[in-house]
């Protein structure tokens, strides 16, 4: 029986949406080599694509703008396979083509924003900057944007390495509330996303996923807040990263272990001289066996 394209299209949406970082592209083509329907393959490059780079914060690199990551934080028109974003730090709005991972036109951002906010951003990206440089200074990316009257700090990084048979991305966004100069408790609220897939000899993905509540007081100047901010962001990552390391170093220590046959250890080495001639014994007091 020939799949309808509804079935076909909730197949290959099904694939794409489980495509490991860095390898949707590969995963695209083998499916167009199973199927060449352009009608469901372009569906995917303006649905599903632009879902995994928005979740993925694809990383976008001009020599016009700033380095920065695609999101729907900072989408500024319908999601599309060609689709405008903001990038706040050099004020640009650019237009992507998450096909052929480009940026394809740039011009000034003149959407107006309330002062108060852009100075928050500001100093929240300040603070950011300083993290992201001692944590993520190979492969990483940070930028707050404003989203729905709220500050979203977003951090990506990326590593591909093909190569050795892995790829991995780390992907945290904060929902940060407005400044106020009121000494009160904010919550800032954040979810982490870890995603690697390892493929020598073999086929594992690990995704780890927590959400976070972080309770903030502000001090009484903007400049104080976004240090509170950060510090907390940079405690509660930290305590991630080391939680998530202690517990795979467990899981290979502990949890592989206990799935083996139990033996008993008797810590002497084995005499294999002494079994050859167990079995030669053996065959020649029970030649019928041969």
């Amino acid at each position: 029986m020939v799949p309808s394209k509804e079935q076909l299209s909730r197949i290959f949406t099904s694939f794409l949406k489980q495509a490991p970082p860095g390898e949707y592209n590969i995963i695209f083509d083998d499916l167009r080599g199973l199927n060449s329907d352009e009608d469901i393959l372009n569906e995917q490059a303006n649905t599903t694509l632009v879902e995994f780079n928005h979740k993925n914060f694809e990383l976008v690199q001009h020599p016009d703008m700033n380095k920065t990551i695609v999101s729907k934080f900072n989408l500024v028109t319908p999601a599309s396979r060609c689709a405008e974003y903001i990038e706040p730090n050099s004020n640009k709005r650019f237009t992507y083509d998450h096909l052929s991972r480009a940026v394809v036109n740039i011009s000034e951002n003149t959407e107006k924003q309330d002062p108060q906010n852009v100075a928050w951003r500001a100093a929240l990206q300040k603070e950011l900057d300083v993290y992201i440089n001692n944590h993520y200074l190979k492969h990483g990316v940070g930028t707050v944007f404003i989203f729905e009257g709220k500050m979203v700090l977003c951090i990506g990084s990326h590593k591909y390495q093909k190569r050795n048979c892995y790829n991995g991305r780390w992907a945290s966004y904060w929902a940060i509330p407005a400044f106020s100069t009121e000494r009160v408790t904010h919550s800032v609220v954040g979810h982490i996303d870890l995603l690697t897939h390892y493929f020598e000899d073999g086929n594992v993905q690990l995704n780890l996923e927590k959400d976070i509540t972080l309770n903030v007081a502000y001090p009484t100047d903007i400049e104080g807040a976004a240090k509170m901010v950060l510090k907390s962001i940079t405690e509660a990552e930290t305590a991630y990263a080391v939680s998530a390391q202690e517990k795979l170093t467990h899981f290979s220590d502990q949890t592989f272990k206990s799935l083996r046959r139990p033996l008993p250890i008797t810590r002497t080495k084995m005499d294999w001289q002494k079994v050859h001639s167990y079995r030669l014994s053996k065959k020649m007091t029970n030649p019928s066996e041969n």
